[in-house]
């Protein structure tokens, strides 16, 4: 059952910022403030998130700190700010994948980009939970589970990953999206979407048939994109009734403008300090 409701996103980290004393970077967090609870969602890379939070007035009173998946751009907070992070909240969401070897390639040289902290690590300071399927993780929040990929999305061939001892493409088990489900619908908060956008709503309407679809918050993950992906993702997006599309970090500012053109007043470009309300 859905309840009445006002949502609060601040993009506390982002590759933009046009707001003094705030830090820009490539990674992303945001603090989602909806239903009386307060989720503090990703941490970017890691130099940007406490000086943000700390000139954003984020108070030492969060319930839960959510990660998107294991990339150094979403943890690199955790893992700079641990014990400063402790301090602001208990309990951590994340996929029981969380810790596969993200790797980038150059070359034949790989090398290590996805979280830091060990699991044994976070559970000394940490409640930690991990979920391998679609999970309420309080009342009308849900974190997705594995998304399921219905047409392959590859736009960027540098990532893989060491699973079961086999170096391959990086498949991203370990990738989910925040779901919000309110009276007049569904708002998504997604991390980076190496799926793809469109796998992203394939799933969400396959999980939540009967919600509409209000927003999608965070990256799309087309900076490295070929430009007839872009295009396939504009034009699935121009099909969907998608009220609002808040994205900036790794969907690039050329896929983004794309979008902003195609899509006009629905598309918000975030960065550093933006205050999104829903």
């Amino acid at each position: 059952m859905t309840i009445k409701y006002s949502m609060k996103i601040t993009i506390i980290a982002d590759n933009y910022v046009d707001t003094a004393s705030l830090v820009a970077e490539h990674g992303f967090s945001c603090l989602i403030e909806v239903y009386g609870t307060k989720i503090l969602f990703d941490t970017g890379q890691g130099q940007a998130l406490l000086n943000n939070m700390k000139q954003l007035d984020i108070p030492k009173e969060l319930d839960m700190l959510v990660f998107s998946h294991g990339h150094y751009d979403h943890t690199g907070g955790l893992d700079r700010y641990f014990d400063e992070l402790s301090d602001y909240c208990s309990e951590i969401y994340a996929s029981s994948y969380l810790f596969d070897k993200h790797l980038k390639k150059s070359g034949d040289i790989y090398s290590y980009i996805g979280i830091e902290k060990t699991q044994d690590e976070i559970e000394e300071a940490f409640t930690l939970y991990m979920n391998d399927d679609l999970v309420e993780i309080s009342d009308n929040i849900f974190l997705s589970g594995p998304i399921k990929r219905y047409e392959e999305f590859n736009a960027d061939k540098l990532l893989c990953a060491h699973v079961d001892g086999e170096y391959g493409k990086d498949i991203f088990r370990d990738e989910q999206y925040l779901v919000i489900r309110t009276e007049d619908g569904l708002h998504v908060v997604t991390g980076c979407t190496h799926c793809g956008a469109v796998n992203l709503l394939k799933d969400v309407r396959v999980k939540f048939p009967d919600d509409k679809l209000l927003s999608v918050t965070g990256g799309l993950h087309m900076f490295r994109s070929e430009p007839w992906q872009t295009d396939h993702v504009i034009e699935f997006l121009e099909t969907e009734s998608v009220q609002s599309i808040n994205t900036g970090h790794c969907t690039g500012l050329d896929a983004a403008m794309q979008m902003k053109q195609k899509l006009g007043d629905r598309v918000q470009i975030t960065k550093a300090g933006m205050i999104i309300q829903l």
